[in-house]
């Protein structure tokens, strides 16, 4: 039987992209069916694949950026480079594209240069604090903008912020993108008209704070910083059993509470406790409630606790490393990775995409990333473009 093809089937992705959030964005893209040519600079291509060598000399994140992607290296300075890319421009429904501001606009990838030159074109500007406006030139990357944004202020412990321990704002901003870019695709069905999306990682990064920015708007809360704590509900955190181990503990809902004061504490009397019977008031209260909480589960080991909260249904999750998600029951379940070629004869492990597992029956055979340049001829062929484009060193 036939798999059904991919949503984006048909759909062409042109992304001139390097690091993060432009190839995490062309990625969903092409994890979606989208054919997805990335464009890159002569001689070494996105920087991002010089970052390390952990996969078989190869970088892990650029492994996972940019599987199923076409590479082609251009030099978008060059006369004929520009014009091999206008080219492309002609042909693609989707533009994504993560240089400054200033080098996008020396290169005509102006929203109103874009908008003349092709009417259909979703294109998808992505920038630090957006392609206009006082900050448009200031560097950003993933920590600086964690910091700008509010959310180092509300990571790490009392006396030392830090940065969530994954690139949360590229990573955000990467999906946000590839989302609205769908919504341009969708919008263009209906009225037939292109659209440029001008999409900062500083909007991205907000949205991740966006319940405290509100409560600080309203009612002037500033929340601190908790290590291990969550910042709006108790009990919810890190707790330490009996045998030395630990588990994450979390109570949203008052009716849980009462479940865990009554059957894990041995307190019920706490399930109608004033102090503590509302999420609110254990918020007031929350020294109190995690020290309760630490004292039950200080009797138990890890095993016994979990057995327990299985047997109530009551919510909870390991503190797992890498080593243990890699042979977590769930990433066998959902056929997470795939073992594809790497070089002449090795092989390597990698994810698969989601959109490629849920769309269609999938052999992880789009999990591998292009080499640099890879495609160049037989895209530049496919253009019909005789003379050659130079690729040295393009716009960044």
């Amino acid at each position: 039987m036939t798999a059904p093809p991919l949503p984006l089937e048909g759909c062409t992705v042109v992304g001139v992209e390097h690091s993060v959030a432009g190839p995490l964005c062309t990625r969903i893209l092409s994890d979606l069916g989208a054919r997805t040519i990335k464009i890159e600079r002569a001689p070494h291509g996105d920087f991002a694949r010089h970052w390390d060598g952990h996969v078989g000399g190869e970088c892990s994140q650029f492994w996972w950026l940019n599987r199923g992607k076409e590479s082609v290296v251009l030099d978008l300075k060059d006369a004929t480079g520009r014009a091999a890319l206008d080219a492309l421009l002609e042909r693609a429904d989707v533009l994504v594209y993560n240089l400054s501001p200033a080098a996008a606009d020396r290169l005509g990838l102006g929203a109103e240069q874009l908008s003349a030159r092709h009417p259909k074109l979703v294109s998808c500007q992505i920038t630090g604090y957006g392609a206009t406006g006082a900050f448009r030139d200031r560097k950003a990357y993933d920590m600086l903008m964690q910091a700008e944004a509010g959310v180092m202020s509300l990571t790490g412990t009392p006396e030392q912020p830090a940065r969530a321990g994954v690139s949360i704002s590229d990573v955000g901003t990467g999906i946000y993108a590839a989302t609205l870019v769908l919504g341009g695709l969708f919008g263009r069905m209906r009225d037939g008209r292109g659209r440029h999306l001008d999409v900062a990682m500083y909007d991205a990064t907000v949205e991740f704070a966006a319940p405290m920015l509100i409560s600080y708007l309203n009612a002037g809360v500033v929340y601190p910083r908790l290590p291990d704590r969550h910042h709006a509900i108790a009990p919810y955190g890190v707790f330490h059993c009996a045998d030395g181990r630990s588990v994450l503990v979390a109570v949203e809902h008052d009716s849980d509470w009462r479940v865990f004061a009554e059957a894990v504490l041995d307190r019920p009397e706490l399930a109608d406790d004033p102090r503590c019977a509302t999420n609110a008031m254990r918020l007031v209260n929350r020294g109190e409630v995690d020290d309760a909480v630490a004292a039950a589960l200080a009797r138990l080991s890890l095993d016994e606790a979990t057995a327990l909260f299985d047997e109530l249904g009551l919510a909870y999750a390991a503190l797992n490393d890498m080593e243990q998600v890699s042979r977590h029951p769930v990433v066998a379940d959902r056929a997470m990775l795939a073992d594809v070629p790497i070089g002449s004869d090795g092989r390597a492990r990698t994810i698969v995409g989601l959109g490629e597992r849920l769309f269609g029956p999938t052999d992880g055979a789009q999990a591998r990333p292009p080499e640099l340049g890879e495609h160049t001829e037989a895209v530049l062929e496919e253009l019909g473009l005789a003379e050659r484009p130079r690729v040295a060193a393009a716009e960044s």
